[in-house]
C-alpha cells in the first residue's frame, strides 16, 4: 500500500474524530496530512512529506482554528435562549407569596410553580403580593427587584 494512501486515511479518521468531538486540532493535523498525502502523490521523499505534514498543520492551526472557533462561536449564540438551569430563571416577572416573619428580608416566590427564597438586590423589605423581577442567584436563593 502507497503512503499516500495510509495519509488519507489517517486524515479521514481525524476528520470522524473531529465531527464526533469538536477538536479542532484533529481538523488541523488532518490537513498536514493531506498535504503530505499529495507530497508523496508527487513523488517527493519522506523529508518533503514530513516537513509539508508539519507546515499543513501550523498553517492550519494559523488559519482555521480561529475561524473555526469564530463560526462556532457565531452559531452557538441562540443556545442562552433555551437555559435549562438557573440562568432561565434571570429576567423572568413574578410574584411574592409568601413573607417570612423575621426572615431578614427574605421572601418567597413562586416561579413556574416552584416556590424560591429571594431577598431583594438593594436589602429593602418586599411587601406580599409585590410582582418583582429575577436579577441573579446566590446557590438556590433568588435575588429580586421590585417592578415598577
Amino acid at each position: 500500500m502507497s503512503l499516500w494512501i495510509v495519509y488519507l486515511i489517517a486524515a479521514a479518521v481525524l476528520m470522524i474524530i473531529e465531527l464526533l468531538t469538536g477538536f479542532v486540532a484533529t481538523f488541523c493535523v488532518a490537513v498536514g496530512c493531506v498535504i503530505a498525502a499529495v507530497l508523496d502523490f508527487m513523488g517527493l521523499g519522506i523529508e518533503a512529506q514530513l516537513i509539508g505534514l508539519a507546515a499543513g498543520v501550523i498553517v492550519a492551526f494559523i488559519l482555521f482554528a480561529p475561524l473555526i472557533n469564530h463560526l462556532r462561536k457565531k452559531h452557538n449564540v441562540h443556545r442562552e435562549e433555551y437555559n435549562s438551569n438557573m440562568n432561565a430563571l434571570i429576567g423572568r416577572e413574578v410574584f411574592v407569596t409568601q413573607s417570612i416573619p423575621d426572615g431578614g428580608g427574605v421572601v418567597r416566590v413562586t416561579v413556574d410553580g416552584d416556590s424560591w427564597q429571594a431577598v431583594s438586590n438593594s436589602g429593602d423589605a418586599i411587601e406580599l403580593g409585590a410582582r418583582v423581577r429575577v436579577t441573579g442567584y446566590d446557590s438556590i436563593i433568588l435575588t429580586v427587584k421590585p417592578v415598577i
